[in-house]
């Protein structure tokens, strides 16, 4: 007998070149939990569509490309050579 799987569990997406994403779907594809994508969408940072009351929630393509931009994380260059501290310096 196949075990059912959670719905609050990631799951990876049949089609990578969707045009919509279900929640599951976009918890796997951010590398995040499903509560964490509800606890988004929420707060308005994700936006998402629901044909019916009651139906499944889905995620555009664009919706979620352009939130990965808008919070991804850019690093800061370090200054090239050795840095001196404060007390070395003195």
């Amino acid at each position: 007998m196949p075990t059912k799987q959670s719905p609050r569990t990631p799951t990876q997406p049949r089609d990578l070149n969707a045009p919509f994403f279900k929640i599951p779907e976009v918890a796997w594809l951010l590398g995040v939990s499903v509560d964490t994508v509800r606890r988004r969408i929420a707060a308005g940072l994700l936006p998402c569509s629901q044909a019916q009351k009651g139906g499944t929630i889905t995620v555009s393509r664009d919706d979620l490309q352009a939130y990965h931009e808008a919070t991804r994380i850019v690093t800061i260059p370090r200054r090239s050579g050795r840095q001196r501290s404060a007390r070395a310096a003195a």
